[in-house]
């Protein structure tokens, strides 16, 4: 989830624009108070050029369960599916987590979970008709349903599912009220995010077309809070323009900054193969972005831990060979993100090892000297990663393989 969080944080902005008043049914399911809302239209998503090269670095942590689902059910949910909201209040595993899939076809999701309950898997589904309840070792993790308008609902509260009864209950009342802040989520651009932190909310909504256009605002504690991040964003603001990736304004007004960010034609893919990449990851100052990371980073934080180092490597690079490694970039970077994730996850590494990773991408130096963190055995592994992923055994823009 650090995916969007980081992304609202990154490129703030806005004007107050009205918001349709009108929530789906469905929204009734969402926190009350969560601390990360992420809401796509897929639909204008895919319909966006560059859709097919963001998509891999974005679901980079999800993946596997994207992969498996498709061959497990035939079920495409990036593809097939027209909306997507997620919103989690708490740790991602422990709190509160409900998520909406709008588009899929029911024939399909009912079959997919057919499927699942009768595999015999470490995942286990008990279904009821339209609702389900998944456990794992008998531990009960999430409560799901299919819902009549066709979205699929899933939901853990407390880091489990709810108890049948009342999830049976729940699901038939469909008048109950959708939460009220729901109506800040920005209802005309395909991707709106809503998070709140321990000092300043962030809304924020992605114009998907050229000129690529980023909007929000962020709601501080007080107006002397306001002017501190004032100066944060505009040294990322900076670096972005530096980059030619694009331009951005602040306007702060008392404790409330606003301000847009937009990239026109060849900056879009300046601000794909620069910027973004720290949207994934952790490329942003770490005094902002610790406030929207949740307890310590695991493996799978490792992808954007290397996509923003590399964008950093690109920034450092000679200007003669940027454009050639702008070119290598897209397939260069997920190879990397699986060689760490992959290793990382079998090789089990420490925490203190994913952490050096996660916070020096900005340090080229630091980032490598993050090797001395690993054992022996780790490093070999990894080594032997990286040279498969490169298909060569020297060093490529800054990493060591």
């Amino acid at each position: 989830m650090r995916i969007l969080v980081l992304c609202t944080i990154l490129v703030v902005g806005c004007s107050d624009r009205k918001l349709t008043p009108d929530a789906p049914a469905s929204y009734r399911f969402l926190p009350a108070k969560p601390d990360v809302v992420v809401r796509v239209d897929l639909t204008r998503a895919r319909a966006w050029p560059q859709f097919a090269k963001v998509a891999p670095v974005a679901l980079a942590t999800a993946q596997r369960v994207l992969d498996d689902t498709k061959r497990v059910c035939g079920l495409d949910v990036i593809n097939e599916a027209s909306s997507v909201v997620l919103a989690r209040r708490g740790a991602l595993l422990g709190g509160d987590v409900t998520l909406i899939i709008g588009g899929l076809p029911t024939a399909k999701v009912t079959s997919c979970f057919d499927t699942i309950a009768k595999a015999g898997s470490a995942l286990q589904l008990t279904i009821d008709g339209s609702l389900s309840h998944a456990s794992i070792g008998g531990k009960s993790i999430a409560s799901a349903a299919v819902l009549p308008t066709g979205e699929v609902v899933i939901v853990a509260r407390g880091g489990k599912g709810v108890d049948p009864a009342a999830w049976k209950t729940e699901v038939a009342q469909t008048t109950a009220a959708v939460p009220a802040w729901t109506s800040e989520l920005d209802a005309k651009d395909p991707i709106a995010t809503r998070v709140v932190l321990a000092e300043r909310t962030v809304l924020a909504s992605v114009r998907l077309a050229d000129p690529l256009v980023v909007r929000g605002k962020v709601i501080t504690a007080s107006e002397a809070a306001a002017k501190e991040d004032v100066v944060r964003m505009n040294a990322i603001l900076g670096y972005l323009t530096e980059a030619k990736a694009g331009t951005g304004r602040l306007e702060p007004n008392g404790a409330t900054i606003h301000g847009d960010f937009t990239a026109n034609g060849a900056e879009i893919d300046a601000f794909l193969n620069t910027a973004l990449p720290g949207v994934f990851g952790a490329g942003l100052p770490r005094d902002i972005a610790n406030d929207a990371i949740a307890g310590p980073p695991d493996c799978g934080a490792l992808a954007g831990a290397v996509a923003s180092y590399l964008a950093t490597s690109l920034t450092k690079a000679p200007e003669a060979q940027r454009k050639e490694l702008e070119a290598a970039m897209g397939q260069l970077t997920p190879k990397l993100q699986a060689a760490y994730v992959t290793n990382c996850t079998t090789d089990k590494w420490s925490a203190a090892s994913i952490e050096c990773h996660v916070t020096n991408t900005s340090g080229l130096a630091r980032f490598e000297k993050c090797r001395e963190t690993l054992t022996d055995p780790q490093r070999e592994h990894l080594d032997a990663a990286l040279k498969d992923a490169l298909n060569l055994g020297t060093r490529v823009d800054g990493v060591a393989p």
